[in-house]
């Protein structure tokens, strides 16, 4: 539980780095260059830029979006793996009393195996 608050706290500071750092000045830096495009060229210019950047983020979108799905996958294939471990080895007298160390063995490669895929 602690590690799962640990990354959560984390990926919180990530996110807002992130938008006040990168995605707020990319924004004012689009419009600007939009009003620039509106005002001082032909019409046609500024509608083509706005073509190309709406294109552009719809494409960046749905590239993220595929790339978060798979970071999510790999987030909880690193938790159920991490989790394997300390289980078995928290719980290691009664592993060694029951004879089930194969079990454990088998149990933490088959999760170990999925995160490296």
């Amino acid at each position: 539980m602690v590690r799962i608050v640990s990354k959560g706290g984390q990926s919180f500071t990530t996110v807002l780095r992130m938008m006040f750092f990168n995605l707020i000045p990319i924004l004012m830096e689009i419009g600007f260059t939009l009003l620039v495009f509106a005002i001082l060229f032909d019409w046609r210019f500024f509608l083509l830029n706005l073509v190309f950047i709406v294109s552009y983020l719809s494409m960046t979108w749905c590239i993220t979006q595929s790339r978060a799905k798979q970071f999510k996958d790999l987030t909880l294939a690193d938790q159920n793996y991490n989790q394997k471990a300390t289980d078995s080895l928290l719980n290691f007298e009664t592993v060694k009393y029951f004879n089930a160390e194969k079990h454990e063995e088998n149990r933490f490669e088959i999760a170990l195996n999925a995160y490296k895929k």
